[in-house]
C-alpha cells in the first residue's frame, strides 16, 4: 500500500514537471515572436549635414574681381546679311547671342555670316515647333534653348543680380548674356529707338571708364560696343517669354555661360 502511494506520488510529480516545461516553452516562443518584428518608423531620415541644392541666383563669391576683364568672343549681328525684313531675324537677338556664345564656348574665333543666318532661321523654326514661339525668350528659356538646340548645358541663370555679379563672372572667365529693354540702351544705331525686348552679350568691363564691353547683335556696329554701367544696368530686365509682354516687376537676370 505504501509502495503504491509512493509510485503514484512520483508519477504525479513527473506529470506536473512535464506540464510546467511545456507552458514555459510556449510562453517564451510568444515573447520572442513579438519582439522580432518591432514597429517600423516610416519617416525618412535626412542627414543633418546635407547641403542644400544651389539656388538659381547663386554666384561664385570667392572669385576676385579685377579692375577690368575682356573675353575674346566672335561677333555676328542678328540679321547677318542685313535681311531685317525677315521677322525671324528682326526678333533674332536671343538666337544671335546664342550663336556667339556657342562659338566662344567651342573655341571658334570667327563666325561666317551666311552660316549664322541659316542657324538663326533654323533655331527660330526649332523654337516655333518645340515651344510655339520664337519672338521673345526670357533668360531661363534662352538657356533652355541653348541646351535643346546645341546640346550645351554649361549655363546658369542668375536673378536679382548686380553689376558686381556680372564683373565677378567675367573675372572668372565666364561669358554673360543679359536680357534688356532695348529702348533704354539709347543706342543710336537702333531704328525707332530700339526694341522693347533685346538680348546681348557682355564680354568685358572697365572700371576706370565705368563701361561694359558688349557684342550687341542689334546692330552691325555691335562688336565691342560699350555702354556705361548706369545705362546697361537700368536697361536690364528679364522680360517674359511671348511677345512684348508687360515687364513691370520683372527682375534683372543674366545667363552665365561656362566653358
Amino acid at each position: 500500500m505504501n509502495m503504491k502511494k509512493m509510485n503514484l506520488g512520483i508519477l504525479a510529480v513527473a506529470v506536473l514537471a512535464f506540464v510546467s516545461v511545456l507552458a514555459f516553452n510556449r510562453g517564451d516562443d510568444t515573447t520572442t515572436t513579438g519582439e522580432s518584428n518591432p514597429p517600423v518608423n516610416e519617416q525618412p531620415v535626412v542627414a543633418e549635414n546635407e547641403s542644400p541644392k544651389p539656388t538659381e541666383n547663386q554666384t561664385p563669391s570667392d572669385t576676385p574681381v579685377g579692375a577690368k576683364a575682356l573675353l575674346s568672343v566672335p561677333f555676328v549681328a542678328q540679321a547677318p546679311n542685313a535681311n531685317w525684313d525677315d521677322p525671324r531675324q528682326q526678333d533674332g537677338c536671343e538666337e544671335a547671342s546664342l550663336v556667339m556664345a556657342y562659338a566662344w564656348a567651342t573655341g571658334a574665333t570667327s563666325i561666317n555670316k551666311n552660316d549664322a543666318e541659316k542657324t538663326i532661321i533654323a533655331m527660330s523654326e526649332f523654337e516655333k515647333e518645340e515651344y510655339g514661339n520664337y519672338l521673345d525668350l526670357n533668360a531661363q528659356d534662352t538657356a533652355k534653348l541653348m541646351k535643346d538646340y546645341y546640346n550645351y548645358s554649361k549655363t546658369r541663370v542668375d536673378l536679382n543680380i548686380t553689376m558686381d555679379d556680372i564683373k565677378r563672372e567675367l573675372s572668372a572667365g565666364n561669358l554673360v548674356i543679359v536680357p534688356a529693354n532695348g529702348k533704354k540702351l539709347n543706342n543710336p544705331n537702333f531704328s525707332s529707338g530700339g526694341p522693347v525686348t533685346h538680348m546681348l552679350i557682355i564680354k568685358g568691363y572697365d572700371d576706370a571708364k565705368q563701361q561694359v564691353i558688349t557684342n550687341d547683335p542689334g546692330t552691325r556696329n555691335g562688336n565691342g560696343y560699350v555702354y556705361s554701367y548706369t545705362t546697361i544696368f537700368n536697361a536690364m530686365v528679364n522680360y517674359p517669354s511671348g511677345y512684348h509682354e508687360d515687364q513691370t516687376g520683372q527682375p534683372k537676370a543674366m545667363i552665365v555661360v561656362m566653358k
